[in-house]
């Protein structure tokens, strides 16, 4: 069995290079209007709080509270992500994350006081938490495997997208007009939808084998042989389909422990590098530091589209660790610099230079977080588990991030009140702390497919 799934897997290689990838391009371009949308929401707060708290009459701290609740509903959706997926499907998934995200939109924009508001965004996490782990587990399934990592990573590159045109086009309307911006990808995606292929491995795992090989075809062309591809994916899942049904106790059987160490650890230090802190205060960070918040805001959102996209390119090519290990040095210097000008600022030196510096770090800062440790956790994240653990454990490592992120986002206003300088320089120790974790025990995953993947885990426990 083990020498007819080497050269399943080797004609499924030879397979995917002759067939057409019109399809996969397709998927994968509807499939990440989810990620758009993820980032649409998570850009909104930064550039409607002036507006929001003008019309709507909300403290600052009831603001910080509609900035928070976002983690709320994400988590919510975190938890019923892998089995919403695994039960309906990725794609139903997907459609049902959007539609839940229209009436998220819609509520902002009608809102007329805090109770309205906090609902809306609420739901708008319920739609990111699913999305989060359905759109790179969906893309991951239907990638050949040396397009995988770059495919998957345009997920990190469409939420870029979507953070910046909240950033730039927010810069420009009221935050009633900005819910626009937020609704089209869902559309876009409500529409695409029925266009594309489910996920072939969802299917063989569901033992629907016919649509199974014809969704498989589309992906890989018509004239396209996927003989090989098809019996290495049903081999191995038929090789997992004895076991148990999994549950919540599995994720620390002996055999899985390592992929959950992977996976969440990735997701604990992406959140303790202070991303989402910087992402929902960005212009909050500038004002504080001396600079203007609206001009800063506007840079990073021009920046981080093409070094996203610089990133995805690197990712068959470099490969992940590399990626990783690169990305987190530079997010330590970059929240580094931005500690030493509020440093200065706190110990009335060099004036001129703080928000220099603080421009120059917090910039570095999302270079760097935006060519690795931005995409690569979530690729890692669908790639390392198996398919019978991808639901709970995926489900598991987007909680923790939402968590995460929740806890670092209502927590970085009272840490800038204890010390502005102090919480950038522990957020550099955090991606220090990182390189270590990447160094020591993060696989790289660069041209295996998932099958490959899954038996050399096995082979390290």
């Amino acid at each position: 069995m083990a020498a007819a799934a080497a050269q399943g897997r080797a004609q499924a290689g030879e397979g995917a290079e002759e067939g057409s990838l019109q399809m996969v391009l397709l998927s994968t371009a509807v499939a990440v209007c989810g990620s758009l949308e993820f980032g649409t929401c998570v850009g909104y707060s930064a550039p409607a709080q002036a507006g929001i708290v003008s019309d709507i009459g909300l403290s600052n701290s009831q603001y910080g509270i509609f900035g928070s609740v976002l983690a709320v509903g994400a988590m919510i959706g975190a938890l019923t992500s892998g089995r919403l997926a695994d039960t309906l499907g990725r794609k139903m998934t997907m459609r049902l994350a959007a539609i839940v995200g229209i009436f998220g939109w819609l509520a902002i924009y009608l809102a007329k006081d805090a109770t309205t508001l906090y609902l809306g965004r609420v739901l708008l996490g319920y739609c990111t938490g699913v999305l989060s782990y359905v759109v790179p587990v969906f893309i991951s399934e239907i990638a050949p495997k040396d397009l995988r990592g770059g495919l998957a990573a345009s997920n990190q590159l469409f939420i870029c997208s979507g953070c910046s045109a909240a950033y730039i086009i927010g810069a420009t309307v009221s935050w009633r007009s900005l819910v626009i911006v937020g609704l089209v990808p869902c559309a876009f995606l409500l529409v695409g939808l029925p266009f594309i292929p489910e996920s072939p491995r969802w299917l063989a795992n569901i033992r629907r084998e016919k649509e199974f090989r014809t969704s498989l075809q589309k992906l890989r062309g018509e004239k396209a042989d996927i003989s090989g591809e098809a019996t290495a994916i049903t081999e191995y899942i038929e090789s997992v389909q004895d076991l148990p049904k999994a549950r919540i106790q599995d994720l620390f059987h002996s055999k899985n422990m390592y992929a959950v160490i992977v996976g969440v650890g990735l997701m604990v230090f992406q959140q303790l590098g202070g991303i989402n802190a910087l992402g929902f205060y960005t212009s909050y960070i500038f004002s504080s530091a001396g600079f203007s918040g609206k001009l800063g805001t506007t840079l990073i959102g021009i920046i981080q589209i093409p070094i996203t996209l610089f990133g995805a390119l690197l990712m068959d090519r470099s490969g992940r660790r590399t990626l990783l290990l690169v990305s987190s040095f530079g997010t330590f210097v970059g929240c580094f610099l931005t500690g030493l000008s509020f440093y200065f600022k706190a110990q009335g030196l060099y004036t001129q230079l703080g928000p220099t510096l603080a421009l120059y770090g917090i910039l570095a800062y999302y270079g760097a977080y935006s060519i690795g440790m931005g995409p690569v956790p979530w690729v890692i994240m669908s790639e390392i588990f198996s398919i019978d653990m991808k639901g709970i454990a995926g489900s598991l490592v987007t909680l923790v991030s939402w968590i995460g992120s929740f806890a670092i986002s209502y927590s970085f206003s009272f840490l800038m009140d204890w010390n502005s300088a102090g919480t950038f320089f522990l957020f550099s120790a955090t991606s220090l702390v990182t390189v270590l974790f990447v160094a020591r025990l993060v696989p790289e995953t660069k041209g295996r497919t998932l099958e490959e993947i899954q038996e050399s885990l096995m082979a390290s426990t």
